[in-house]
């Protein structure tokens, strides 16, 4: 914990966070910020940088059967214990300290700009999503055994595999990934898992069904995908009235199937030409 006198060099702030006023005090050396404690001691919380960033994620969220947990209390925790606040300010600065690592004061985003370019925080960053072998060679080096033959996966090596895949280019020219404070980080993180994540659509909804109707969603969409090359969330997106046209051209164009050959029925014995034949009759 570091106390220092008030300054003319910093910005003040009044802030609300989960319903907790805090008076913050920004632009300090380094990118440092201050925050004013119950006690009337102004508290330096210092530059919160990308690798405290990730592998504080990777301490305090998890995936389960309910879904991704986040353990929030332990995650601000982390970022108070990197500034050297004493335990006993915890429960009073937590709200705070999340509000600090996730970008503080700074303009929120990201903000999407042309070519597949965000600004996220202190950089810009030129984005594309990671292909299908990009994602399964990440789980597979992010997944590590456990004694009882559980795999854990490693939330901080997978979001780093995911980075360095979908990063194409950072801006100022030479900054790197290590360099960035958190707040940018986060951002950046936001911006990159959104556009790898294609979202859960009704149509994902109704296949996780693997009903009738899921088998003729399933049917169309493959067909429409295979005679126009588009992928599935095209052809769910488009107008009802076009992909019918489109059924009615395919029908007309198509080849029809094969007639099936008639089934072969066994041969009668009169059939054999050295067959005798012996007709028996009554009186």
């Amino acid at each position: 914990m570091t106390e220092v006198p008030a300054s003319s060099r910093w910005e003040t702030a009044d802030i609300q966070v989960d319903g907790r006023d805090y008076r913050v005090h920004l632009g300090g050396p380094g990118g440092a910020g201050e925050v004013e404690a119950s006690t009337g001691a102004r508290i330096r919380l210092r530059r919160w940088r990308f690798d405290e960033h990730l592998r504080a994620l990777d301490r305090h969220a998890w995936a389960d059967g309910a879904g991704l947990q986040f353990d929030a209390g332990g995650f601000a925790q982390d970022v108070l214990r990197d500034s050297g606040v004493p335990d006993a300010l915890f429960d009073e600065l937590a709200p705070v300290a999340l509000w600090w690592a996730t970008g503080g004061a700074a303009p929120r985003g990201p903000e999407a700009e042309a070519d597949g370019w965000v600004r996220a925080g202190a950089v810009r960053a030129r984005l594309r999503p990671w292909t299908f072998s990009e994602r399964a060679k990440a789980l597979g080096s992010s997944m590590t055994s456990q004694p009882d033959g559980a795999k854990e996966l490693s939330l901080e090596r997978y979001l780093r595999a995911m980075l360095a895949a979908s990063v194409v280019a950072l801006e100022p020219p030479g900054v790197e990934l290590a360099a960035l404070d958190g707040a940018s980080a986060a951002l950046l993180l936001d911006a990159v898992v959104s556009l790898n994540d294609a979202g859960q659509r009704d149509e994902d909804a109704t296949l996780k069904a693997a009903d009738g109707e899921a088998r003729a969603l399933a049917q169309v969409t493959l067909r429409l995908c295979r005679a126009l090359g588009w992928t599935p969330s095209q052809v769910w997106a488009a107008p009802a009235a076009e992909i019918d046209r489109l059924m009615v051209l395919l029908q007309l164009t198509e080849a029809p199937p094969p007639a099936p050959a008639p089934a072969a029925r066994p041969p009668r014995l009169s059939e054999y030409p050295d067959a005798v034949v012996i007709q028996v009759e009554d009186g």
